[in-house]
């Protein structure tokens, strides 16, 4: 056999080497393909991780999502396989927030003082052992339950001002309740102090020293977390004597410090026992910003009407900076950085509508969601056919629900008023038929009152009752103090001839306060006194006060569980701002009033209350005049609505069934 190599032999060797050279290079090529696409996997995820890192020292300044990440990557772990710890984390974050329909996103309006991060959404179930928030425990495993729709209150005044401590009247009061936070709160069903923002608390056997543990999860509506500082801020803020917040002062007076022991801790020592050291350090004291409000001189704070920025579970809906009064409506929207349980409904609006045929007009048309019944609506509209469909109705009464009264003027223009005598003071309330205004005004849902402190309150002298109407009384008692007819004319004048006439100011957008203004006039008109109406709004009524350019005013004050007179009576609340708006001087009720604050035994307590209670219906700086029994229609729609010991429940705690929706965006 030949073995020698022919022509064709080379071709083929060649060819077949040629193929395999194809094979190795397409290998090759194939292969550098492949590291360069593990490469780029590497890289995407060496940048992912990176990503991650970042991420999570986010999370870490904020302080709040290492428990709710760390059960995400418990829950993922099974489905993610061999993936880092930090992606599991990412990726439990993002499928979080696409839940929602939101990404992670800058809180809405925030600026260069956004804190380390945006909103972070909890569901309710994260808090649903948290005791702070039992009260809205389970609400999102009702079968009913969905977000959305506003609730839609209605004020019968023009609110002048919202910066805290500063506005100082019920109506900020109201709003700011759903904006700012304070370290504990009441209990409505105990009327026992709760954990708020504090999560806990430690008072010393002395009860001078109160030590509160702070949440570490709560940030403010900006993204900026709160701490010990913010506390120690919001004091010396208030006490800061170019802050016109006098009222509050008078309730912090009795300090010796507020410090912050660490980040989370804060430390209250008072200089003299206090009986509501508890209320006054967990319950008035309104966290405020420090890193937000410290962008203002005080004289910039005193005149901006708007400056309301909190931790709450709402915001206004525009920048605190901008706002002004007279828009008619006040709106706040859902605080996408809430630390609690997210709030169902997207908005709390307050409309400003001055006329109360037009606030039942609106809530007919349900344009607003709660309408308080006027004493002469009651009969008419508890058989209403319309309202009863439509809302529910509720008539209660409560220990926190305040007292309405008349003021005497006994220092006007740096000179004595007639009110300066205490008997004038008394035959003035001896000519006020307050139980026929009950009756014939009110239809019986108010009976008069003996003091500043509700019959239901552990404060009151249950013995005290309320003076009569006596108007014979009254005139000896006048021509005691010399004020007697000397001409004839059937007026009475002072000794010195200057007749006795006097100005009378109250609400121009109430009926009732019209109707009892009317009755009073006529009953003085009877007894010689010459008494000029002159109705205002509040903004107005607000200014003749803190200028006390008034000789007499109706208005009312909110109630508390626990009640200090010392910002309403004690001579130390004249000047400056106080609300010892009567210019009511009096030692032996001073010293009564500082006796009592600084009691923290109950027993005697109470009993050096019931004294202050007694000197007061002795006085009658002013006439006291009614306790009300409250009458509301709520729209049904409303769910979770709840009449409690202090009064109805916030608007926080309501929800809408979707079907039911009025309102959107």
């Amino acid at each position: 056999m030949d073995n020698r190599i022919n022509i064709k032999d080379i071709i083929l060797i060649v060819l077949v080497c040629g193929v395999g050279l194809l094979v190795i290079m397409s290998m090759w090529m194939q292969d550098r393909r492949q590291w360069e696409k593990l490469e780029e996997s590497l890289t995407a995820m060496k940048e992912q991780r990176e990503s991650v890192d970042l991420y999570k020292r986010e999370l870490a300044q904020l302080k709040r999502e290492q428990d709710a990440l760390r059960s995400g990557v418990e829950q993922m772990s099974t489905n993610v396989g061999q993936m880092t710890e930090g992606v599991k984390e990412l990726v439990e974050v993002l499928q979080a927030s696409a839940a929602e329909g939101v990404g992670p996103r800058l809180a809405e309006g925030a600026g260069e003082n956004i804190g380390d991060g945006g909103p972070v959404e909890f569901s309710t179930k994260d808090f649903d052992d948290d005791p702070t928030f039992s009260r809205v425990a389970g609400l999102r495993d009702r079968p009913d339950f969905s977000e959305g729709d506003f609730f839609i209150d209605a004020f019968a005044t023009t609110v002048k001002n919202l910066t805290p401590y500063v506005a100082g009247d019920i109506y900020a009061s109201r709003i700011s309740e759903y904006v700012l936070d304070s370290l504990l709160a009441i209990d409505p069903d105990t009327l026992e102090y709760k954990p708020w923002v504090a999560e806990s608390w430690e008072v010393s056997e002395d009860g001078l020293t109160i030590t509160y543990k702070m949440r570490k999860d709560v940030v403010f509506s900006d993204g900026h977390p709160m701490d010990a500082n913010d506390v120690v801020f919001t004091y010396e803020w208030v006490m800061n004597p170019k802050v016109d917040a006098p009222r509050t002062r008078s309730y912090f007076e009795k300090f010796e410090s507020v410090t912050a022991l660490d980040d989370h801790t804060v430390q209250f020592k008072y200089r003299e026992p206090y009986f509501m050291a508890l209320t006054v350090t967990g319950g008035y004291l309104e966290i405020l910003p420090e890193h937000w409000v410290s962008q203002f001189t005080e004289d910039e704070y005193n005149k901006t009407p708007g400056l309301l920025l909190g931790s709450g579970p709402y915001k206004l809906a525009i920048d605190p900076k901008r706002w002004q009064p007279g828009s008619q409506k006040i709106e706040l929207v859902r605080n996408e950085n809430y630390w609690g349980p997210r709030p169902a409904l997207d908005k709390v609006i307050w409309r400003e509508i001055l006329e109360d045929t037009a606030r039942l007009a609106e809530f007919r048309n349900r344009e607003i969601d709660r309408f308080g019944v006027l004493p002469s609506m009651y009969r008419t509209l508890s058989g209403d056919a319309q309202l009863r469909n439509q809302a529910d109705l509720y008539e209660y009464e409560y220990v926190s629900s305040g007292y309405s009264y008349v003021g005497w003027n006994q220092r006007k223009n740096g000179r004595d008023t007639p009110f300066t005598d205490q008997r004038v003071r008394q035959a003035m309330t001896l000519l006020i038929d307050r139980q026929a205004m009950a009756s014939r005004i009110f239809d019986n849902l108010s009976t008069p009152a003996s003091g500043p402190f509700h019959p239901l309150g552990w404060q009151a002298d249950p013995d005290i009752k309320p003076w009569p109407y006596d108007p014979e009384r009254a005139k000896q008692l006048l021509d005691a103090a010399g004020y007697i007819d000397r001409d004839g004319d059937g007026k009475r004048e002072s000794e010195d001839g200057v007749p006795f006439v006097f100005e009378f100011i109250y609400s121009a957008n109430s009926v009732e306060t019209r109707d009892t203004a009317l009755m009073m006039q006529e009953s003085m008109r009877q007894a010689g006194i010459e008494m000029k109406l002159n109705p205002m709004d509040w903004p107005a009524m607000q200014q003749k006060l803190n200028d006390r350019t008034y000789d007499a005013i109706m208005l009312g004050w909110g109630g508390a569980v626990d009640s200090d007179l010392n910002q309403m009576f004690h001579s130390s609340q004249v000047e400056d701002g106080g609300n010892n708006y009567t210019y009511h001087v009096n030692a032996e009720l001073d010293a009564k009033i500082e006796q009592a604050r600084t009691t923290v035994d109950r027993e005697k307590c109470t009993q050096l209350w019931n004294q202050v209670h007694a000197l007061l219906y002795e006085q009658q700086p002013y006439t006291f005049m009614f306790n009300r029994k409250i009458v509301l229609y709520v729209d049904k729609r409303l769910e979770n609505f709840d009449i409690t010991n202090i009064g109805p429940n916030n608007a926080y705690e309501y929800y809408v069934p979707a079907p039911m929706q009025l309102h959107a965006d």
